[in-house]
């Protein structure tokens, strides 16, 4: 049994022994959905008869293939966008505008600094060119990285470009770049909050230490890193610690006291330490203005 990916389509493909050849052909996201295909090849249809075993084995083969299709997917879910551009063509991203809102179902890096041409050096990002906020957070939902304007000492860097940080490799590639963009600018963090699977992290970082490393699995009622000490919005909750000894007893994840991560707590969090992008539509302190686009 074969897993591949094709161009743009996911295969399954299964061989049996007696010349029999199964393949599943799933459509990736950006096409319309479809039914999942199955195809049955035979090259000696005529000079073969399928005894019952053989039968059993094609459709226990074809529901392990169904379950790996299934499982390919989820795996790669937290790697997909699925919002479609909302801005037209037309529009011209080099004109200033007022602040867009973002922050569900996306990842960010906030940084202490106004330097938004040093941060994207320090991100690694190419292409880069002046970008409004209406096209930038449009192309940061798919797959860009978008660098805002300046909000009260604060430069916000989002999108689907940067590392997601959603396994512990994951973890470790952002705290590398938050102990850069920390030991140069003093106060760097990164959050993460993606519904689909309930996956959410903050992380933060001063002069080039990282303090703080909270991440949640919602999926798996799990934990996936939990570092340093809680900072002290977090102290007045008591997170759920899956690493823990009092997780060990079955009752734990049935207590009223313990908090389990979402998305809103992941904005409080944001708000206490920085900025809780889902509110800058809001704010009246932010003026017209132009950020930098780019892709990593």
């Amino acid at each position: 049994m074969g897993l591949k990916v094709k161009g743009s389509t996911f295969v399954t493909t299964i061989k049996l022994w007696c010349n029999y050849q199964l393949t599943f052909f799933d459509c990736p996201p950006s096409q319309s959905p479809k039914p999942l295909c199955v195809t049955l090849w035979q090259p000696t249809l005529d000079k073969m008869k399928l005894s019952k075993m053989t039968t059993g084995i094609i459709i226990g083969l074809i529901v392990i293939a169904f379950i790996a299709v299934t499982f390919y997917k989820k795996k790669s879910s937290a790697g997909q966008t699925y919002y479609p551009s909302t801005v037209s063509s037309t529009v011209d991203k080099t004109v200033p505008d007022s602040a867009v809102g973002f922050g569900y179902k996306c990842m960010w890096f906030a940084v202490k600094t106004d330097n938004k041409n040093r941060l994207a050096e320090i991100l690694k990002l190419k292409n880069i060119s002046d970008c409004n906020w209406q096209v930038g957070i449009d192309k940061a939902y798919n797959g860009s990285v978008f660098i805002t304007p300046t909000i009260g000492g604060w430069t916000l860097a989002c999108g689907w470009g940067l590392p997601h940080g959603d396994t512990k490799e994951g973890i470790d590639e952002v705290k590398s770049i938050l102990q850069t963009l920390s030991k140069e600018f003093g106060n760097a963090q990164f959050f993460c909050t993606y519904r689909v699977t309930e996956y959410h992290c903050w992380i933060k970082a001063n002069n080039g230490q990282v303090e703080r490393v909270y991440s949640y699995l919602g999926e798996s009622g799990e934990n996936v890193v939990i570092e340093g000490q809680p900072t002290e919005f977090e102290q007045t909750l008591k997170l759920a610690n899956t690493f823990s000894d009092e997780a060990k007893d079955e009752k734990y994840f049935e207590r009223e006291d313990v908090v389990w991560v979402n998305e809103e707590l992941l904005m409080q969090v944001a708000e206490h330490w920085s900025i809780d992008p889902t509110k800058l539509d809001d704010r009246q302190d932010i003026a017209p203005g132009l950020g930098l686009l780019g892709q990593r």
